[in-house]
């Protein structure tokens, strides 16, 4: 059973779900994460491969496999109280109603954060500067290492990521230059 909980925003679980290994990385490093239901039906679609017009074509994200290896855990904000409405109010004078709601989750359970929207970490880190907070670039790359993906995998998931989630990492991102990299090859 995984140890250590984290929540995890919109913009996340897309690039996350893009990698097709959530469950391997999830399970390598020992995590579950907690999703509240705004978040998933924010979540609900990838990019996929081009039609016959060049056009790129929409693919459901599937949840259930994560849910039934017990790797996600929903999270309905109405069963949270009078702490998490505070922290909602308090993220919400920032950010849009389902990102400000991942903030106040993390925040209300003192669990970490793993957000890319840099918005989203900027007033996570205002609010709860002692919180973790974790990037899907660091949860692929210390997940690839434990799992010792070879070069060519890690490279083809890192295009499955750019292209199904649209991702592109911050420069602010430590493991920018990484990502970059093995791009490159």
């Amino acid at each position: 059973m995984p140890t250590k909980q984290v929540v995890i925003d919109a913009c996340s679980a897309i690039n996350l779900m893009a990698t097709e290994r959530a469950i391997e990385f999830l399970r390598a490093l020992d995590w579950t994460l907690l999703v509240l239901p705004e978040v998933k039906q924010e979540a609900q679609r990838l990019r996929g491969p081009l039609d016959e017009e060049g056009q790129p074509t929409w693919l459901p994200t599937d949840w259930n496999p994560l849910e039934q290896a017990g790797l996600v855990t929903p999270q309905p904000s109405a069963l949270l109280g009078d702490a998490f409405v505070d922290a909602l109010v308090g993220a919400a004078a920032h950010l849009t109603d389902v990102d400000a709601a991942a903030v106040a989750l993390a925040g209300t359970l003192g669990l970490p954060l793993l957000s890319d929207d840099g918005k989203v970490r900027k007033v996570f880190r205002m609010l709860y500067p002692a919180l973790e907070l974790h990037a899907t670039l660091g949860l692929i790359r210390q997940a690839s290492n434990h799992l010792a993906l070879d070069q060519a995998t890690v490279r083809s998931l890192l295009r499955a990521l750019r292209w199904k989630a649209r991702f592109a990492p911050p420069k602010t991102d430590l493991d920018r230059e990484w990502y970059l990299s093995h791009l490159a090859d």
